[in-house]
């Protein structure tokens, strides 16, 4: 057996104690996954009471998700000094606020510090987190309000992550032996937070699809065996499914992969009222007696996603083995017999939870179903203009999208295959070049007669001198294929002010495993290969831009 394929196994046996509802400190510092991580970050902490033990037990989850993590830490300090500042991957102010309150008023404390953010915020463009607790929903309210004033800085409550699993936060009785009040119980549950909640959904691509299996998955009992009435939907599956739901109704992608007949699948959602999930919350389907890896591959290209963005569900540890041998960068997820663990698994699980759930994130599910009927759509025409012009298609472009800044770097993060310079901004390094007057961020909406896009394209460009460089060019996925790239790109740039005392534009390119597309369409417009693209910068000049017509039948708006 390889050590990729132990490694699969050892981490879907260790799902039980990590994903169990209250997890021990010496369950989990048994637990060994190897040394395969696929991600080193780094995380400058600083903090006015200790971590150390924390970390210890955040271990075994950062494994689990393959990564490897430095944490730099500051010495105790109430003053917040950031002293001996170096770059991180993330920031973590990890604040004991009793150590504050016991001196001053939250109003006072507040306002110092937001005072302190700035000053960490105009050092680093790295993502903030303020781990803290507070007394009641108003601070915490308030709390919240003040990180949002500063770009890409968030609120962890510890209170409320200790509140949702019943433990208590606090125990003074080891403050002074361990270097921070936080209670034992509530140090394993809190670990469990930060390495699979809070610095994954501040930094890593998102899981933008659940691939799930079906039989003792989603159900109990075989349904080729069973039949539709004979599974059987326990409470604890009755459960997992409305949670998939409430995953589908923010966003997130689901498809059926199972080895079954397709005319029994159908008939189980037909007939089973019972079933939470219904056939149509499926945005792709899959049921046949092949390998589930070219099945997976398949959703991934339907969905128009990679399959590093896929979280594949299934209780067949081959399966998942045979998955993630042939298919290294989808996530998996083991679904125990009983599915309260699963549950639990998919809660946890890094980079499926968010900080935020955008109006964008809600569409796509409806944009994706709607894609179905544009191809249907596309095959009956033979002219482009007709086609747009049957989808009542609008773009309306924002040169100034104040407003929509933290959606515009959640796509820099998102977006793969029309991604150019893989610059992937962060939302200050987006809000630092919004404010410049030397530089440009634009963002496009799409609307058509069968659904609202919403927010599909991102630029942001740079003026040195005569040259106007695009430093990050994405187009969402979903977006593709509707034959309007070149008038999302160029008139784009056309209508940003820098463009009108620039005398040449570059776009700057950085070839990754899956931005081809974007490639390839640079390479067209640069009259080369694809592969003859350089990486760096590549420039057209002006009147190439000055001579472009959008398309007649799109009906272009500036807001």
């Amino acid at each position: 057996m390889s050590s990729e394929m132990s490694s699969t196994i050892k981490r879907m046996e260790g799902q039980p104690v990590l994903f169990t509802a209250r997890p021990t400190r010496l369950s989990l510092q048994q637990l060994n996954f190897g040394e395969d991580h696929y991600r080193a970050v780094t995380v400058n902490v600083w903090r006015n009471h200790a971590l150390e033990s924390i970390i210890s037990l955040a271990n075994p989850y950062f494994a689990f998700g393959r990564w490897q993590v430095a944490f730099n830490f500051g010495d105790y300090d109430d003053s917040l000094m950031f002293a001996g500042h170096a770059p991180a991957d993330i920031e973590l102010l990890w604040l004991d606020s009793s150590r504050y309150l016991e001196n001053t008023d939250f109003a006072s404390w507040s306002e110092w510090l937001l005072t302190r953010l700035g000053v960490l915020r105009s050092t680093s463009t790295a993502p903030i987190i303020v781990a803290t607790w507070l007394q009641n929903p108003e601070q915490r309210q308030q709390m919240q309000a003040l990180v949002d004033t500063l770009p890409d800085i968030y609120f962890a409550d510890i209170g409320s992550a200790c509140r949702e699993v019943g433990v208590a936060l606090l125990d003074m009785r080891i403050a002074v032996a361990t270097g921070s009040p936080v209670s034992n119980a509530a140090q394993a549950v809190l670990a469990r937070k930060l390495a699979c909640h809070w610095l994954p959904a501040a930094i890593s691509p998102p899981i933008k699809a659940l691939a799930l299996d079906l039989d003792n998955t989603l159900h109990k009992g075989i349904l080729g065996e069973d039949g539709v009435q004979g599974v059987e939907l326990t409470p604890q599956h009755i459960a997992l499914q409305a949670s998939i739901k409430a995953l589908q109704q923010k966003g997130i992608f689901l498809a059926l992969v199972s080895r079954n007949e397709r005319v029994d699948v159908e008939e189980l959602f037909a007939k089973r009222d019972d079933f939470p999930l219904k056939w149509d919350d499926f945005a792709a389907t899959e049921v046949s007696w092949g390998d589930k890896a070219s099945a997976i591959a398949r959703v991934a290209q339907a969905l128009r996603i990679a399959p590093d963005a896929v979280l594949f569900v299934d209780d067949n540890l081959g399966e998942l083995v045979a998955v993630t041998s042939q298919l290294p960068t989808v996530h998996a997820i083991h679904a125990h017999d009983n599915a309260e663990l699963t549950q639990r698994a998919l809660e946890y699980y890094p980079g499926l939870w968010r900080w935020k759930v955008t109006a964008d994130d809600v569409k796509r599910n409806q944009d994706m179903k709607a894609n179905a009927l544009r191809e249907s759509l596309l095959t009956e025409v033979t002219d482009p203009e007709e086609y747009l012009r049957n989808l009542q298609v609008s773009l309306t472009f924002n040169h100034s999208p104040q407003e929509h800044l933290s959606r515009l770097a959640d796509l820099c993060k998102k977006t793969n295959q029309f991604n150019l310079a893989m610059r992937r901004f962060s939302l200050s390094e987006i809000t630092e070049r919004h404010q410049s007057d030397n530089a440009c961020v634009a963002c496009v909406q799409l609307k058509d007669r069968l659904s609202d896009s919403g927010i599909i394209a991102v630029m942001v460009a740079e003026r040195h001198g005569d040259l106007l460089v695009i430093e990050e060019l994405c187009i969402s996925c979903r977006a593709l294929g509707r034959q309007l790239e070149d008038t999302l790109v160029l008139w784009t740039i056309r209508q940003m002010p820098q463009f009108q005392t620039c005398q040449q534009v570059a776009f700057r390119v950085q070839h990754g495993p899956r931005n081809q597309p974007a490639v390839a369409w640079l390479a067209g417009h640069l009259e080369m290969a694809p592969d003859a693209v350089q990486e760096g910068l590549n420039g057209i000049p002006k009147h190439k831009l000055e001579q472009f017509t959008p398309v007649q039948s799109v009906k272009l708006t500036e807001e």
